[in-house]
Order: structure tokens, then sequence, then C-alpha cells
């Protein structure tokens, strides 16, 4: 085991997958948290470098955004790469962050006596190996079509997919076969709809009902806001792919097959994009990336930012 991991991506699971691997080998009276948009690396390294009551100590620090270029509480640095230059070998630490800085002093360093692990979503086809694995692993045959339909109705999300799989396994725990049917009788209401609506209620500029559809994923499907804002920027940016492609003559199942994305989503992306112009996808699509940069950059409020953008249409 190294002393020192460093995890960053955008996948959530991803990251509570890793930060798992590495605690079951701890008693949970040896693991202390930390969270660094609070909490100062001084007491981190204090901590790292006391000796542990009841054996080696995991040392977890959440929100290590000092190592990206996001917005944060000022850090001691220098004092952190002196450790790293005399790690203490009795406790392991765990540097968690959504993105890094490549070009700071202490990235470059921690790369050097780090095991980095970047926590980045996955693709399609490794989506569909992993689902059938986990069916497989139970015991439990599992049809290539009712996998398609798993990995679209939940947008890919890997959250939402062990979910999904979770409750189809408990529901075909006699039989042991999962098909179509069986997905789409329980599998839950699909969030492309939802941003769809959301979509929809944008460009008429409904608000009450952009508010309605805006707190349902909230509250129901349980997205942040900068998981929205990723997710209506997607769909804006597909619908634009898909006006180009076919105002240059191609089918939706060409373009399905071309872009890899499932057919029914190509067609409601088609529907929508025979209501709004060039001029307009690529307005909203600005905006939203002048979001994200704010957000990312902390120059403003993920929750305020998007619902602004909401009431300024």
């Amino acid at each position: 085991m190294n002393n020192v991991y460093l995890i960053y991506g955008e996948d959530e699971y991803l990251i509570k997958h890793n930060i798992n691997k590495i605690k079951k080998d701890f008693d949970l009276e040896n693991i202390i948290y930390y969270d660094l948009e609070v909490d100062l690396l001084d007491d981190v390294i204090e901590e790292l470098n006391t000796l542990g009551l009841f054996g080696k100590k995991l040392v977890i620090c959440n929100n290590s955004s000092f190592l990206s270029r996001q917005k944060s509480i000022q850090q001691d640095t220098d004092k952190f790469i002196k450790y790293l230059d005399n790690i203490n070998t009795d406790t392991v630490l765990v540097l968690v962050t959504n993105s890094i800085d490549n070009t700071k002093k202490v990235v470059k360093k921690l790369k050097t006596v780090t095991k980095v692990i970047t926590c980045n979503s996955y693709d399609k086809y490794e989506l569909i190996e992993i689902i059938k694995k986990k069916f497989n692993h139970e015991g439990y045959k599992i049809y290539d079509d009712a996998i398609h339909k798993i990995i679209d109705l939940t947008l890919s999300d890997m959250n939402l997919i062990n979910n999904e799989i979770n409750k189809l396994l408990m529901y075909k725990f006699d039989e042991k076969v999962v098909t179509l049917d069986d997905v789409m009788k329980l599998v839950s209401e699909k969030l492309d709809d939802n941003i769809f609506e959301l979509i929809d209620a944008v460009t008429l500029r409904d608000k009450k009902n952009i508010f309605k559809i805006y707190s349902k994923l909230i509250n129901v499907f349980n997205y942040d806001s900068t998981k929205i804002l990723s997710m209506i920027a997607n769909q804006f940016r597909l619908i634009l792919r898909t006006k180009v492609m076919i105002d240059n003559r191609m089918s939706e199942k060409e373009i399905a097959d071309k872009l890899n994305v499932h057919p029914y989503r190509i067609k409601l992306a088609n529907q929508k994009s025979k209501k709004l112009s060039y001029d307009v996808l690529t307005n909203y699509l600005f905006d939203l990336s002048e979001i994200d940069y704010k957000i990312k950059s902390g120059l403003s409020n993920k929750n305020a930012s998007l619902e602004l953008f909401f009431i300024n249409l």
C-alpha cells in the first residue's frame, strides 16, 4: 500500500469506490477525515506526524481544492511539500479533489511521490462490461438490450446504475434472468425525458415549469446543480450536432451510429432542433460554459448561478 494517494476526477462513484478500497484495510477508529475547504493543511500535517494509538492511520482529505484552479482557503503548501520529502510511513494520506492544476508546484511534487488515481466517467462499452459482470457475479443472466436500456435510462451515471442494478437483483431473485421488460418496469423514470422537458421549458421561458422540473431533479434524483448544468449543456450540444447532421442530409440512424448515442435520444434531439435556431443554441451553450467556468473558478455559487440563468431567460 502507498503512503499517499491523490484521487481526482468528476465521477463521484469512482471516487467513492477507490476510497472504499483503501478504507477496507483500516479499522474505523483509525480513519480520520478533513475538509480542506474548512480545515488547514497544518492540522493535517500535524495529524500525519502524530503516532496512532490503535495502529496505522488513514487520513482522508476531501475537497482538496488547493490542488486545482478553484478558489480555496489559503493553505501552507510549502510546509506540505516538506512533509512529502519526509513522509511518515505509519500513516496513509488520501487527497480528494475534482480537478488538479498541473502547473502548481505542490501538484508536480505530489505526482513524484503519490499513487495518482484518475476518476473520469466510463465510456459506454466499459459500462456494458461492468453491468454484465455485476449480474454474472451474482449468478444472473441479463440480455444485451436490457443493459443498453439501463445505461440510456440512467444517462450513464454510475451511482444511478448501481441503484437500479440492486433493484433488479432483488426483483428477479427467483428467476435470475433480467430482460428488457424488467428494466422498463422497474428502472426509474427516464432522466432524459426530464432534461428534455427542462430544455423545452427553457426555450419557452416557462419559469414556473423550469423550477418545478429543476426541483424534481434535485430532490427526486438527488442531482446537484453542477450535474444538472452539465446535463443541460450536453443535451443542447447534442441538439446542435443533430441539427447540423440533419441539415447535411444524414438520417437519425446514421447520426446515432456516428455519435454512438441511442436512437431514442437522437429522435428527441431532432424534434427539439426543429424549434431552435443555430444562434439560440450557440448562445445557450456559451452562457452555460461561462457559468461552468465561474463555478469551477470559485467566482460564483453553483446553485445561485444556474438559478440566475433560469431567472434571466
